[in-house]
């Protein structure tokens, strides 16, 4: 399974040019020693880095350095739905989240199921498969969602997901807030490392 996972981090960065990582100044909030990462579970791009790029992301960022994935609930015919149900697994705990992220990147892209997706997707089901992976209740899920945690995490990811996607689509990451690290810039996932540690430091 690593050598899988490190084969499509190898192919994912292949076509990416070798020359110095290239930032993009983001009209957004300003923050101390944070990497955010914004993704929809209707991306595939986001799907390939949340397998072989986030978790080495995660393992290698500076000492009090603190992460944030913002879900982008404007891709995809159930996108708010999916940040809800994430939003909510999350207020749980961070085991329930992930469980529940992977499983409905897997339905839209691994399984490709009609109900999910396009003119087909049928409200509820794909935050039915987010609980369901979760172990997380219909009553568990409303009584989490409606917690101040899971509203302030929905009500900040709108204000920032949006304008950060439009400057150059997801996944994006973004560091201190406001620079965008374009990716087509990045050589390696050791580059990758490296630019993170740099623009932090500035």
């Amino acid at each position: 399974m690593k050598t899988k996972l490190l084969t499509l981090a190898a192919a994912m960065f292949i076509t990416f040019s070798a020359s110095a990582v290239d930032i993009i100044e983001l009209d957004t909030p300003s923050l101390d020693n944070t990497v955010q990462k914004v993704y929809s579970v209707y991306c595939p791009f986001c799907y390939k880095y949340e397998k072989a790029v986030t978790p080495n992301l995660i393992k290698n960022l500076p000492s009090g350095t603190t992460f944030q994935a913002i879900c982008l609930e404007n891709k995809g015919a159930l996108g708010v739905e999916s940040c809800e149900v994430l939003a909510a697994a999350q207020v749980l705990s961070h085991k329930k989240y992930k469980a529940a992220k992977l499983a409905m990147y897997a339905a839209v892209h691994d399984q490709k199921l009609k109900n999910v997706k396009g003119s087909g997707a049928i409200k509820g089901d794909l935050a039915a498969i987010g609980m369901k992976a979760a172990g997380m209740s219909q009553a568990e899920f409303k009584k989490a969602l409606h917690t101040d945690k899971a509203q302030d995490k929905l009500a900040y990811d709108r204000t920032i997901a949006l304008t950060i996607a439009k400057k150059k689509g997801i996944p994006a990451i973004v560091v201190n807030g406001n620079k965008m690290i374009d990716t087509k810039t990045v050589g390696s996932l050791k580059a990758l490392d490296s630019a993170i540690e740099q623009y932090l430091g500035e």
